[in-house]
């Protein structure tokens, strides 16, 4: 390897730096599911298997308490994709439990803006 590629992958404060596509072996969806960036993702108590990466790790550490999958991509600095993966990876091995964010605004019906137009037009 010449030295100019060795410095590219290379930092001098945290060593060898991996791309992000080696994380997840070039993979860009989770393998069971579609994963919203706002899902809530929690750990689920129990035996954890050793093979587990560092990145992996970490995210069962800040999901110890429910965390959104965007604030887990902010918190341990790796892009949304990659987590969502490692993310997917976790649950398929039933270490985390993934909801889907809560319905808070739902779209009005046809019927319902129509009202509220004619109401607007009486005033």
């Amino acid at each position: 390897m010449s030295d100019r590629m060795q410095d590219q992958w290379l930092d001098e404060d945290a060593g060898p730096v991996v791309p992000a596509y080696a994380l997840t072996r070039g993979r860009v969806r989770p393998s069971n599911k579609d994963i919203d960036i706002v899902a809530i993702v929690t750990a689920i108590g129990g035996p954890t298997p050793v093979s587990l990466g560092p990145e992996q790790w970490m995210i069962l550490s800040l999901c110890a308490r429910s965390a959104s999958l965007a604030d887990i991509a902010v918190a341990i600095d790796l892009p949304l994709g990659v987590v969502r993966v490692l993310v997917g990876d976790l649950h398929e091995q039933g270490l985390v439990e993934v909801r889907p964010p809560a319905n808070v605004a739902r779209f009005p019906t046809e019927k319902l803006l129509t009202e509220v137009i004619g109401g607007l037009q009486a005033l």
